[in-house]
C-alpha cells in the first residue's frame, strides 16, 4: 500500500506524554500546520527512556486516541496517524521492545532510536548493533545533533552498512547559513539519507514543516534521492518491508 502526500515519521504531537504538545488544542493547530505542509501521513513517537516521558500505557492509548481522530478530521482528505515511540538507547532496550512497553513505528520492526548527543560514534554503532541482533530495523533520529557524526561522511556511511536507517529533521535544512544546515543538505544529496521527520513539539517551538524543507531541498537534489526520502523508503516503513 502506498502513502498519499508526505509522511512525517517523527512527532510529538500527543498532548501531556512528553516534552512535546501540552494540550489537544495545540495537537490540532499542529495537525492543520503539518496538513498545510503536505502531511497526509504522521507518526506520533513519545519520548520513552529519556526522562522526557510521563506517561503511562493507558494515558498514551486515551491521548493517542484523541489525537488520531482529530487528524482524521483535519483538512479534506485527513491525516493518517501512527503511533510509535522515540526510544533513548541504553542496554537491554531490547527487551521492553520484545515485551510492548517500549514501541515500534506502527507495530512494524522498525524502531526509531535516539541516543545522548555527546555518545561516541562506538556506543552508537554497538547499541544499533544491538537492536539489530535482536530482529529490529532502527532508524537513527536526527543524525546531525551527533557530535561525533558531524562531517564524519565514513562513520555515517558505515551505519547505512550496518542496516541504519538515517533520519535529519525537516527544519534543519532550510538556514541558508547554517553550517548544520549545509551538512544536512550535503547529506541528503549525496543519498545518504532515507527519512525527514519535523520532531514537532509545538506550534511555536519547533513546528510541523515539511513542503519548505522539500522546496529547498528540490533545487539541487538529484529527482532519484528525492523521491527515495519523500516516497520509496517512507513506503517501505509504512508496509514494514527492509530498506
Amino acid at each position: 500500500m502506498e502513502t498519499k502526500g508526505y509522511v512525517d515519521m517523527h512527532s510529538h504531537i500527543i498532548p501531556g506524554v512528553d516534552d512535546g504538545s501540552q494540550s489537544l488544542e495545540d495537537s490540532i493547530k499542529m495537525l492543520q500546520m503539518a496538513y498545510d505542509e503536505g502531511v497526509r501521513t504522521m507518526y506520533a513517537t513519545p519520548h520513552f527512556g529519556s526522562g522526557k516521558e510521563h506517561y503511562d500505557a493507558t494515558l498514551l492509548k486515551e491521548r493517542f486516541s484523541e489525537v488520531e481522530k482529530a487528524a482524521r478530521e483535519t483538512g479534506e482528505e485527513g491525516i493518517k496517524l501512527i503511533l510509535g515511540n522515540e526510544i533513548t538507547y541504553s542496554p537491554g532496550v531490547e527487551e521492553l521492545i520484545n515485551d510492548g512497553t517500549a514501541l515500534t513505528m506502527g507495530g512494524s520492526r522498525y524502531v526509531l532510536m535516539e541516543f545522548d548527543y555527546g555518545a561516541s560514534f562506538k556506543a552508537i554503532y554497538k547499541g544499533l548493533q544491538q537492536i539489530i541482533t535482536a530482529g529490529y530495523r532502527p532508524i537513527l533520529a536526527h543524525i546531525e545533533r551527533y557530535y561525533c557524526l558531524n562531517k564524519k561522511f565514513d562513520d555515517i556511511l558505515a551505519l547505512r552498512e550496518l542496516g541504519v536507517a538515517l533520519q535529519i529533521n525537516s527544519a534543519s535544512v532550510i538556514p541558508k547559513l547554517s553550517q548544520e544546515a549545509k551538512f544536512c543538505r550535503k547529506l541528503i544529496r549525496e543519498g545518504y539519507i532515507h527519512f525527514l521527520g519535523s520532531d514537532c513539539h509545538s506550534p511555536e517551538w519547533r513546528p510541523p514543516v515539511m513542503k519548505s524543507a522539500v522546496d529547498v531541498l528540490s533545487k539541487k537534489t538529484p529527482e532519484k534521492y528525492m523521491e527515495r526520502i519523500l516516497k520509496k523508503y517512507p513506503d517501505k516503513l509504512y508496509n514494514n518491508e527492509f530498506i
